[in-house]
Order: C-alpha cells, then structure tokens, then sequence
C-alpha cells in the first residue's frame, strides 16, 4: 500500500514538473550560471571547468537526479566567449541526455563587461515503459519504449564587474508540442509540451577587498507559461565569504503546493580550497507536502580553473565572486 501511495503521488509531482519545471533548477546557481545563460561564457576568464551533482527528493522512488558538467574559457583578448554543457536528467521512467553548445560576444565597458549570448541545445530522451509497474499490465501506453530528438536554441544577456552581475536569458526559443510524439502523454496537450521561458539573475558582493567577512544576496526568478497563476517562481540567496575562501549562505525557493510559503529552503557551503579548486555542497529541505516522503534534496559540486595566470590578478589567494 505505501509503495502505491507513493508511486501515485509521485506521478502527480512528476506530471506538475514536466509542465512548471522543464529543466533541472540547482541550488548553487550562482556559481556556475553557463547552464542558464549562454553569455555567461568565458565570465571567469580563465577555461573554467565545473561539475553538479542533485540528488532531489532522497527517499522518494524514481526522484529527479542530474549531472551537469560545463567548461567555458574566453577567447581572442577577451572579445569572444566558448561554452558546452552536458547534462543528464533521470526522472522516473525517462531519462534526458542534452549537450549545449554556447558562443558569448564580450564588450569591455570601464570595469565592467557586457556580454550576448546564443546557444543550440541537442536533448535526447528516453522513455524506459518496460520498467513502469502498472495496475493494468496490457496499457498500450507503455507497451513499447520510447525516444525522441529535440533540438532549440536560446539566448541571454549578463553583464558583470568585480563585486555584482546581471542577466537574463530564454534558454528555449523554439516551443515545442510533444503531442502525438508519445504514447504516454499524448492525451494531455498542455503537458506535453516544452515552453520557452525567461531566467533574469542579480547578485551583489558588499564589503571592502581588505574585509574578513564579505555579503552578497543573489536571486532568481524564472517565468514560463503553467506556472500556478502565472507567478513567477523565484530563488533568493544571502552567503557570507570568509577570508576570500568560504561561503556560506541560505536559499528560499518559492513555488511548491502550499501556495506563497514556498517550496523549499537551502543551506549551502562552498570552499575554494585552493586558487584553482572549489568544492560546494547544498542541501535542500522541503516545504510543500513532499516532506513527508522525502529526506530532503543534496547537491555537491566541484570546480577547477585552468591556465591560472598569478600575474594577471592582484592576489594568488584570487576569488571569482559569481
């Protein structure tokens, strides 16, 4: 009976989530923010490779867990940016497998660095129906398994100085219907279907170079078309760093089923242990009614900068805010 309850409130979660959740949302978005923005290439201006793990809703059978791995390096004095990035997405029986390719052009205004990004995004995905436990074995819909090729592409803005960033960007411009492409969900047109939407991100780092102790509040906020009443889903953050080496900082991410109280809260760390290397790991609990059958959500990330040029920033104890 408990696997029943829990295999038919995961199919609502899930069916919530294809349509108000399309792709994977991290905790530490402000660290690695190439997979929401293409102008976001070469903003570390080093060839900077990083890589996420999520494991969302511990516990729960057939919960969401991706990996992302992305490089982005500027090019050419600067002026142009390259990034790609490779994710895999498991939910449930499916699974999508995407690689994005990104190209950023970089004006350099005073201190600051406006940049324009495009990207083509490539998503395979897989719907594994042999593994589906059905109350009626002989469901055509999942007598065969499925697969399906999407391509889209997008683009962004992000400008940034040493102590804030700005951006906003729609990673899919090309809406897609996958009506008729699936068995499984091809009785609901408004869930299957791939919307475009918009991502706008803001940070600011407060205290002076010289300060122990530095404050920077983050936030996102994500549109797109079924969210509940069309409100936009936000994410706001505030992190201390100490001694240019460690943060530590608290998210609230608004959303979920209980309304304006929210869908989850997050508690973060990330040391840079050394100039080139930096480990993070965030852990979410949530506020909506999937606490009951959920441990929480983990996040561990990992980070490292190539060609670390000690001659070309003021300190080798270097820190890149965003």
């Amino acid at each position: 009976m408990k696997k029943l309850i829990l295999s038919a409130l995961f199919a609502v979660v899930a069916s919530i989530g294809l349509k108000a959740q399309q792709d994977p949302a991290y905790s530490m978005y402000m660290f690695n923010g190439l997979f929401i923005n293409p102008a976001y290439a070469g903003s570390h201006e080093v060839i900077s490779l990083m890589g996420i793990y999520r494991h969302q809703w511990a516990g729960l059978e057939g919960a969401p867990r991706t990996a992302n791995i992305s490089v982005h390096t500027p090019l050419r004095r600067d002026q142009y940016g390259l990034g790609l990035t490779i994710s895999n997405d498991k939910l449930g029986l499916s699974n999508t497998f995407q690689v994005t390719p990104a190209f950023a052009y970089r004006l350099k205004i005073k201190q600051s660095r406006l940049c324009f990004g495009i990207q083509a995004s490539f998503a395979y995905f897989y719907q594994n129906n042999s593994r589906a436990q059905l109350i009626d074995p002989n469901d055509a819909s999942f007598q065969v398994n499925e697969n399906m090729f999407v391509p889209n592409v997008g683009f962004g803005i992000y400008a940034y100085g040493k102590r804030y960033f700005v951006g906003a960007s729609v990673p899919h411009l090309m809406p897609s219907s996958l009506k008729g492409k699936t068995n499984v969900v091809s009785y609901n047109k408004d869930i299957a279907r791939i919307y475009d939407y918009v991502v706008f991100t803001a940070g600011y780092v407060f205290g002076k170079d010289a300060s122990i102790v530095k404050f920077r509040p983050t936030i996102l906020m994500k549109w797109q078309k079924g969210l509940p009443k069309n409100i936009p889903q936000f994410d706001a953050s505030l992190a201390l760093l100490f001694i240019d080496r460690l943060w530590v900082g608290a998210s609230y991410r608004t959303g979920g089923d209980m309304k304006y109280y929210g869908q989850s809260v997050a508690a973060f760390i990330q040391f840079k242990a050394t100039p080139q290397l930096q480990i993070g790991y965030a852990y979410d609990a949530e506020i909506s009614s999937v606490r009951h059958f959920t441990s929480g959500t983990h996040e561990i990330m990992l980070g490292y900068d190539f060609w670390f040029n000690k001659k070309r920033f003021v300190t080798p104890r270097y820190v890149k805010y965003f």
